[in-house]
Parts: structure tokens; sequence; C-alpha cells
């Protein structure tokens, strides 16, 4: 799929960790070793804001299952979701996508309706890559490495909040995505990444400003 797609020149990132692109071939980016976020900017289609708004006001909605890229792929996601076609042909893209930047032969797929933060504090992850897309709600927040300072992750915090664990250096920023866009967070697991994991979090949500998030790793 990324041979397929059309090649623009990458959007300009004031951050070299960070690369905001505006095409899914530009994603190749987080291969660089300097690179541990790719963020692909995207505005969604009116049906698959449709359908998302659909999905997200069901309280109880979350589908999990393992994908096989390709035509395995093309079934499982429909199969899950009649109700969103145009969702699954989205996930299902996105699935390949991943399977091709990893080599991976089987993604692990998390669809859901989220009301709480899942990981509410800044971290890194132990995978490889992980694919996050919002489709309802805010996104996921991310930090440059220029912004972090990594002694205050984790534990070493000693529970206080991000703003004041010491983890946010002095005037660094907290970026976060668009409802839309696709980001790419390159893990501890990554070969030869250890110490450099993409840091990141969860956005607070509530009951009342619930978020629609796909998640996918490769297994």
């Amino acid at each position: 799929m990324l041979a397929e797609c059309s090649t623009s020149s990458r959007l300009p990132s004031s951050r070299a960790s960070v690369q905001i692109v505006d095409s899914v071939s530009q994603l190749e980016a987080i291969f660089e070793p300097s690179v541990n976020v790719v963020v692909l900017r995207r505005a969604l289609p009116h049906t698959l804001k449709e359908e998302a708004a659909q999905l997200v006001s069901d309280p109880g909605f979350r589908k999990l299952l393992t994908a096989v890229p390709g035509s395995a792929a093309q079934e499982a996601l429909p199969a899950a979701l009649t109700t969103a076609p145009g969702l699954a042909e989205d996930l299902t893209s996105w699935v390949d996508v991943l399977a091709e930047l990893t080599g991976s032969e089987r993604i692990g797929v998390r669809f859901a309706r989220v009301n709480t933060a899942m990981c509410p504090r800044l971290h890194v992850d132990r995978v490889t890559l992980r694919v996050v897309g919002t489709y309802v709600g805010a996104g996921t927040e991310y930090l440059s490495n220029d912004d972090v300072d990594r002694r205050w992750l984790g534990h070493a915090a000693r529970g206080a909040p991000d703003h004041l664990s010491g983890l946010l250096r002095s005037g660094g920023v907290i970026q976060s995505a668009q409802p839309g866009d696709i980001v790419l967070l390159k893990g501890e697991a990554w070969p030869e990444n250890v110490g450099g994991g993409a840091v990141h979090r969860s956005p607070a949500v509530t009951d009342a400003t619930p978020r629609l998030v796909m998640t996918l790793d490769p297994l």
C-alpha cells in the first residue's frame, strides 16, 4: 500500500524526533533512527464521521480481534463491523500498512469507545511499533525527545503528576493528534531503541466526551 500512495514533500517539523506528514508513503520516516513519532494528518470523510458517531453512541462498543493482513483481514473486520463498512475498510487498510512496515503476519486490533483515559500518565510502550487513530474525541498526546527528561519515567516520578514530575523539561510542549490523524509510536522493543521509545499518554475523557479509538499492534 505504501508504494501505491502519491508522494509529496514532508511537512516541516520543529522537533526532529516527531515528524508530521501528509501522505501514507511518508510514514516510512519511522525508520529514521532519530524519529520515534510520526503523525499523518488527515481529515475524515463525512461517511466515516457518521459511522464513527453511531458507534461512539453505544456505551458498550468494543472490538478486540487478531487480523491477518491480506484476504483474511478483508473478511475479519467487515464481519466485526457490519454496521460500519467504511470504518471496516479504513481499519483494514491500516492493518495492511502496519504489516508492511513491520513484516508482521498478525496484527492485534482494538477498536473501542473509551470514556476513561487508558494510560493517563506519560509513558513508553514495550512494543515495536504501535498505530493509534482517534475517530471521535481528543487525540493521543506525545512529546518530542527534546522535551523529555527520561530519568523521571515510570516509578522514578514517585506518583507525581506529569507537570510536576520533572519528566517534562522546562519549556516543553505536550503535542496532540487531531481526530482522523494516524499516529505511529515507536516502542522500546524496536531494534536498537531501548531508552528511546515514544513518550505519550491518553488524553483526559469523560462520559460526556468519549473517544472512539483504533489501536494496532504487531503480534
